[in-house]
């Protein structure tokens, strides 16, 4: 938890600075990029925080991965991060950068899950009436479930919407698991 607030800390002082110098399109780039060589690459992060690789080997490795993708703002505050032994935290930095970024552009990702894949209009109906609701832009992330059966399973922000053929199934199964039946007449 300590990382998270120390990470959106380091998150939130780019962006702002990003913001300055009307680069936040550029600096959410970037950030996508270190998130997805993160991500795919575990060695990456191992290095960085190997307590045995000296900064300016970590340093020699960032620059050589990045110099030639991320702008030279980007590449500078990586630098800082690594002299002030954070390079650790670079992966969660990435992702606070991202959120940071939709917040800002208000765009809310969601997830929906469904049984089987959706046709384009169906899938343009979510997203225009997710739009009417939340007042926001959508990025809408779709996962297959076959386990569902049918309906579909909606998440965005804390909320949830559940209208799974298997969740009602499970709802009725809990009733009939009730006793209902009162003593007595």
């Amino acid at each position: 938890m300590k990382e998270k607030i120390i990470a959106n800390r380091y998150a939130k002082a780019l962006f702002d600075l990003a913001i300055e110098k009307d680069l936040q399109e550029r600096i959410n780039h970037d950030a996508l990029l270190i998130y997805d060589v993160c991500v795919s690459n575990r060695e990456f992060i191992l290095v960085l925080r190997s307590p045995v690789i000296k900064e300016k080997k970590k340093l020699a490795i960032i620059d050589q991965i990045f110099r030639k993708h991320l702008h030279e703002l980007t590449l500078s505050f990586l630098k800082i991060i690594t002299s002030h032994r954070r390079e650790g935290l670079i992966e969660e930095i990435a992702k606070q950068i991202i959120e940071i970024y939709k917040k800002y552009k208000n765009i809310i990702t969601t997830k929906l899950t469904t049984a089987v894949k959706l046709d384009d209009d169906i899938r343009k109906r979510i997203i225009a009436l997710l739009k009417e609701q939340t007042k926001a832009e959508i990025e809408l992330h779709e996962e297959i479930n076959e386990e569902l059966i049918g309906g579909f399973v909606l998440s965005y922000d804390d909320k949830q919407y559940d209208a799974s053929i298997i969740t009602q199934l499970q709802k009725l199964h809990h009733e009939f698991d009730e006793n209902l039946f009162i003593k007595g007449y």
